[in-house]
């Protein structure tokens, strides 16, 4: 076996926000479960989780999951670390309205093999979720 240094190809994927490709509506409340898979490597990248560039508590993660593969003499490993948390006001802070979260594969002993991925989330306002309701209700009410 060799145990050669094998960077990250592809930036880290994630996954769980979406369904058939289209963006899941959340709203202030809802439980958010996403998970974020390394490209393959050797030695495997460490996945760290962000909400608007702020490094998540540990009680939001799950413990990680690791795959080896070997390629060519190569172990390569992926690593998949789920992130699980509740949407509320003080997660928002100053971005009203949406969420960032940010995935980093990182090698610790090479920095410039880091990647990343980020994936918004849009959290309509109470004041947005208020006018939606009086557009639908004037509208229902015209059609009568």
């Amino acid at each position: 076996m060799c145990s050669g240094r094998i960077y990250p190809q592809y930036d880290p994927i994630i996954n769980g926000l979406q369904h058939n490709g289209v963006q899941h509506n959340y709203a202030l409340g809802d439980f958010v479960v996403a998970n974020c898979s390394s490209d393959m490597s050797s030695p495997p990248a460490r996945l760290y989780w962000f909400i608007n560039d702020r490094n998540v508590p540990s009680e939001y993660l799950q413990p990680q999951h690791e795959t080896t593969v070997e390629n060519d003499g190569f172990l390569l490993r992926s690593r998949t670390l789920e992130i699980r948390f509740y949407i509320d006001e003080k997660r928002l802070g100053r971005l009203k309205g949406k969420l960032m979260l940010k995935c980093l594969a990182r090698i610790d002993a090479i920095p410039q093999a880091t990647r990343e991925s980020v994936q918004t989330i849009y959290i309509p306002t109470t004041d947005e979720l208020r006018n939606q309701k009086l557009i639908n209700w004037r509208s229902d009410v015209n059609h009568r």
